[in-house]
Parts: structure tokens; sequence; C-alpha cells
């Protein structure tokens, strides 16, 4: 089981953005199911009852700005919440398939900030709808990757009309055809019984469009979301940083005979382990052991 957990840790480390979002929506999908699971057989909880906590608390608030503010947080949380199979296995495949096309066009960070900003705006259009229009008199809450997905569809669709993909792997079709009959599809369900999904959904796709379209003046819609992102993940990298100093000025404050006995402690620690890797493979090591290989391969 840990063998597998550290192989699923490192494609996750390894793998391009497009892995990463997929890892993130499917983990947070399984972690739905494993708690239908568990307080189902515990406690005979009834699913749907489990199913609106997560909705409640991870969903974005619609027609409620007074709960939106106090969930401002549900505006990204809500961004990786699936409850049905059908509604994640849909998202994914478009993601994963259009989104290769879109990275052989775009630099990854364009994949997240437009995944990020095709949310904001469909859930954006959503509030919007929702609170002028007589149809949405109660409040509820929305939830699902679509519209983040929508953008990133539409906007490679937009962006390099005329190229051809396989539709299953037979039908020969124009992505302009391909992205006009995926948006075609929310409109003419518009009014079905996921009026607020549809909504996002358009909200997503006129994101994506605008993207492809600005790109081509020149223009890029996704580098505001972008450098607050890069700021985000510097404030974290400094502090990783700050610990890495901290640890130098700890040997600079050495005696030359602490430090090589120090060292000489280290190796033989490292040569131990590395001895019972090649007698007994990876597995038998104990916790600590795999701690102490991982801390020392980050000093050299």
């Amino acid at each position: 089981m840990t063998d597998i957990i550290n192989q699923i840790k490192q494609s996750f480390k390894n793998g391009d953005i497009l892995t990463r979002l997929i890892f993130v929506n499917v983990g947070i999908y399984l972690s739905v199911v494993a708690v239908r699971i568990i307080f189902g057989l515990s406690f005979s909880i009834e699913v749907v009852k489990i199913d609106s906590v997560f909705v409640k608390y991870l969903g974005v608030p619609t027609n409620n700005l007074t709960e939106l503010i106090f969930k401002f947080y549900t505006l990204i949380t809500h961004l990786f919440l699936h409850i049905t199979f059908n509604h994640i296995l849909s998202n994914m495949i478009l993601l994963y398939f259009l989104g290769k096309i879109f990275l052989s066009y775009f630099t990854p960070k364009k994949v997240l900030g437009l995944y990020l900003l095709g949310g904001f705006i469909g859930i954006g259009l959503l509030e919007i709808i929702s609170i002028i229009s007589p149809k949405f008199q109660e409040a509820n809450y929305a939830y699902g990757a679509s519209a983040a997905v929508m953008a990133i569809v539409v906007g490679v669709c937009a962006h390099a009309p005329k190229s051809e993909v396989r539709l299953f792997g037979i039908l020969p079709i124009k992505l302009m055809w391909l992205g006009a009959g995926i948006v075609l599809l929310d409109f003419v369900n518009m009014m079905d019984e996921n009026t607020g999904g549809h909504i996002a959904h358009i909200g997503g796709a006129i994101t994506g469009y605008y993207f492809a379209k600005s790109h081509s003046q020149g223009k890029d819609i996704t580098k505001g979301i972008n450098t607050i992102i890069s700021k985000i993940v510097s404030i974290f990298q400094s502090g990783r940083k700050m610990k890495v100093v901290h640890s130098q000025e700890n040997v600079r404050n050495m005696s030359d005979e602490e430090y090589n006995k120090n060292k000489k402690a280290n190796q033989e620690e490292i040569d131990k382990i590395l001895d019972k890797i090649s007698a007994s493979g990876y597995a038998s090591l104990s916790k600590q052991e795999k701690e102490n290989l991982f801390k020392f391969s980050n000093r050299n």
C-alpha cells in the first residue's frame, strides 16, 4: 500500500498540469465516496445526506451573497467537487483530451490560469442571473469543474478551429464544430433540472472564446490570475528557502571536528540503508529509514 501511495505521489509530482488537475479532482471525488462508505456502513446515514454536507460546505452558494461572503473559499473548492461518477468522468475526459491539444499551443500556466478564470466567470454569470431571474427564487449551491473545463475546450477550439480530431477514435471532426456542438448541448438543455449548471458552462465557454480571440491580438487574459498564483507559490517557496538557510547556518557554526564526525555518521547510516535496499528491496525499509533516505538525498 505504501508503494502505491509513493507511486501516486511521484506521478503527481512528475505529471503535467493536466495530470495534476485530474489527480486533484479524482482525489476529492474518491474522498466523497470513502466518506459515504464509512458513514453509510457505520451509522446508516443516507448517501443523499452525506452528499448534501459536501455540497453545502464546498459548493458555491448561489442567490445568497451573504453566505458567499462567509464562504468565499468555495470559489476555489467548487471547481474540484463532483458528486456523481458520470459528472466527473465526462469532465475529466474532456479536460484530458482537449487539454492535451490546448497544451500543444499554450503553456501549462495558461491551462491553470484559464481553468480557474473559466470557473470564476462561469460562477459569476450564474450568481448574476440567479439574482435577477425569478426562476432562481431559492438559494442553492453550484459545484463541479464543468465551467472551468469548458473554458479550455472552447479556448482551443476557437484558437485552432480548422484542426481535426477523431471523435471516439473514428469520426474526423474539426475543432470548431466540436466546440460548437458542446456549447449547443448546454443551450438546448438550458431549461432542464440543471439550469444553473448550463449557465455556468456558458460563462466558461465565453471565457475560453475571449481568451483565444485576445491571444490572437497579443493579449493574455490569464496573466493577472497567473501573477497572483506565482506570488502565492513564491511565499511558500521562500518559507522553504528560509529553512535551508537556517540549516546551513547550523553547519557553519560547527567546528571541523564536529562537521566531519556528523558527516561520517550520516554516511554510515545511508550506507546501511542502501545495503538493506540492495538485499531486500525498498519496501523492507522502516518508516524512519525512508525518511532518513529522503532527507539525506535532499542534502546532496
